[in-house]
């Protein structure tokens, strides 16, 4: 009988921050309609929302001009799952001056259909489980030195937070507190040196750092920022003629950022094969949960359990994307950690490991 040796070395991350991904609900929207409002109006709120959807799951923000989906647009009620009004504190202004009441119209797309419709047409799909942003963003506009705080309800923050629950991408800002004033200058962000803003960002869970300042140009703003995340740095621009525009411009450039890395075309005809073992599972109970888990997982297309050792489960999975895509799903989270592992025979292993760590 052959004797294989293993030695096991987990793999360490070259940061210590902890992940803190966050499940998106992609499928909702709503809008604000008068209460006098035709069916007419009712359907074209549903039709708007409908895009605002497709440009999250996608994370495409040009998605609604495809001639692919142009056909779904039309029939954005058939993707409707549930709706209801709700009362709403916003007054319309009509012609007239009078004020005119109205309702909250809170929608939920239903989300196998949508993904349905992506497959058929081999657009990407980015899934609900999404890598979490801190931003650390510097301004001087009011003649002040000020670092955007979670606190803070400026029109940035405020435009900040709203271009990114359009885009679904789930945001932390600094406290802004007595440690972050310690351990941090408005000089270090407003001067994007990342390696004092990495430093401080240590005590607060997340996948990425955005680090920005705002200036403003003539009768507009410019912002610049360094994007980090894993081991990639990425430098950017963004403008805007007012707080919402030029939020919505950094919004798009990071969320064009993370969906090149995490959404995949599901192609099941294409799907790759990769064998992943899991390790310390020391209860056959977890196996529901181990497979509920992966088959969430909006890449993976199938997973098969092949094998069950002591301690230790087996799968095969298929999957729409690569090796490298797969392991970055896997990272956003705390439930399954990588361990490499090497067969002192073959010289290597073709399989993923990663330990339980629930």
């Amino acid at each position: 009988m052959k004797i294989t040796a293993w030695i096991t070395v987990l793999l360490l991350t070259l940061s210590s921050s902890v992940s803190a991904a966050r499940l998106v609900n992609l499928y909702a929207d709503e809008a604000i309609l008068a209460q006098s409002a035709s069916q007419t109006e009712q359907n074209n709120a549903v039709r708007e929302a409908l895009g605002r959807v497709l440009v999250r799951v996608t994370g495409d923000a040009d998605i609604t001009r495809r001639q692919a989906v142009q056909g779904a647009m039309r029939s954005a009620n058939d993707y409707l799952s549930t709706f209801r009004f709700e009362r709403s504190d916003v007054t319309f202004t009509n012609v007239l001056g009078e004020a005119v009441p109205t309702n909250r119209m809170v929608m939920q797309f239903d989300s196998g259909s949508i993904e349905q419709l992506l497959v058929r047409n081999r657009l990407p799909i980015w899934g609900r489980n999404r890598a979490e942003t801190l931003v650390w963003m510097a301004d001087r506009l009011d003649g002040q030195d000020r670092i955007l705080a979670d606190t803070d309800q400026s029109e940035w923050t405020r435009a900040l937070r709203q271009a990114a629950t359009l885009r679904g991408v789930p945001l932390t800002l600094p406290l802004m507190d007595l440690t972050d004033t310690l351990d941090l200058s408005f000089t270090d962000v407003y001067g994007l040196f990342t390696s004092d803003v990495l430093a401080a960002s240590e005590r607060y869970p997340h996948d990425a750092v955005l680090i920005g300042r705002i200036e403003r140009q003539g009768d507009a703003y410019q912002a610049d920022f360094v994007y980090l995340i894993q081991n990639d740095r990425q430098r950017f621009e963004a403008r805007g003629s007012d707080e919402a525009e030029l939020m919505a411009n950094i919004i798009d450039r990071v969320t064009r950022r993370l969906a090149d890395q995490y959404a995949v075309v599901l192609d099941p005809a294409l799907a790759g094969r990769v064998a992943l073992r899991i390790n310390e599972v020391n209860d056959l109970s977890a196996l529901a949960e181990i497979e509920r888990y992966l088959k969430a997982q909006n890449l993976i297309t199938k997973a098969t359990l092949r094998q069950v050792e002591p301690g230790s489960l087996l799968f095969d999975l298929n999957i729409s994307g690569d090796q490298a895509q797969l392991r970055d799903t896997l990272a956003l989270d705390a439930m399954l950690t990588p361990v490499q592992q090497f067969d002192l025979f073959s010289g290597g292993s073709e399989e993923l490991v990663y330990r339980w760590a629930r």
